[in-house]
């Protein structure tokens, strides 16, 4: 779930909370047709779906305001402070893109699924699969260029 959400976002605890039921309760129905960390992924894509429309509802009827926590850094050495703030800034413009983009993106890019896996984690197609990673990529391309603080190396 932290790599399909941001771990400040104000909802991740819920997050995990709730993929982490969802997977007790349909472990037994667990067929082993694709590797568990697919299966893993599938469930917590779709509970992030769930959850997400479910906020998107609510927050139409109701303001809420939900403040961020940060930890301390005062433990950590200076490279490590530095690599860690590149990743949470990555994290955060990640964060700004929409749910379905940055899943494809995170899925392929970071944790190294194929299209293929993809398509069955977030149900659909695998050209819809390659588009969303496309137009995820140039999105988050074009966050990278409104943020030169964040220098990524070449691969």
């Amino acid at each position: 779930m932290r790599n399909l959400v941001s771990p400040t976002a104000p909802d991740f605890e819920d997050l995990v909370q709730a993929a982490a039921t969802e997977a007790w309760r349909a472990l037994p129905s667990f067929e082993g047709r694709s590797e568990l960390g697919t299966w893993i992924y599938t469930l917590c894509y779709r509970v992030l779906s769930n959850h997400r429309r479910f906020w998107r509802r609510y927050q139409l009827r109701f303001s809420i305001g939900i403040e961020d926590v940060f930890s301390s850094d005062a433990e950590l050495p200076p490279e490590l402070l530095d690599e860690r703030a590149r990743a949470l800034r990555l994290r955060a413009l990640l964060g700004r893109m929409s749910d379905k983009y940055r899943a494809v993106v995170v899925l392929h890019d970071l944790e190294g699924f194929t299209v293929a896996e993809i398509s069955g984690i977030v149900a659909t197609n695998e050209l819809t699969v390659r588009s969303r990673l496309r137009d995820g990529r140039k999105q988050l391309r074009r966050l990278l260029e409104l943020d030169p603080t964040l220098v990524l190396e070449e691969a």
